[in-house]
């Protein structure tokens, strides 16, 4: 999957993707807005880890955010279940020196 925004591109992720996703990961104030499996510090192991996670699922529901082809940070949704299965749950996170720049509306707005 590829989407070209004016801001930014969602994608798949890819192997390649790790060092950067490793990068604006392992952040404070990211990985404290975040749910508990989020690990901190995050190093590449992490990012390996889930970049294979993310491909895996069927169909795909995480996406990588990025910019200059560079992943800085991660958007995905899944459905929920029992008496919330008409609900999802979208999660998301960018990267700390992109903040500010209407990157992360508009990848919220064109998430698949």
């Amino acid at each position: 999957m590829n989407i070209k925004l004016k801001y930014c591109g969602i994608r798949s992720w890819r192997e390649k993707d790790a060092e950067s996703l490793t990068y604006h990961a392992n952040n404070r104030k990211i990985w404290i807005n975040l749910r508990d499996a989020f690990p901190h510090p995050y190093i590449l192991s992490d990012a390996y880890k889930f970049i294979e996670f993310a491909k895996s699922k069927d169909p795909e529901t995480l996406f990588c955010i990025s910019k200059n082809n560079e992943a800085i940070g991660s958007i995905g949704h899944s459905l929920q279940h029992d008496v919330e299965r008409f609900s999802a749950e979208i999660g998301y996170w960018l990267g700390e020196k992109f903040w500010n720049r209407g990157i992360m509306t508009e990848a919220l707005r064109a998430v698949p």
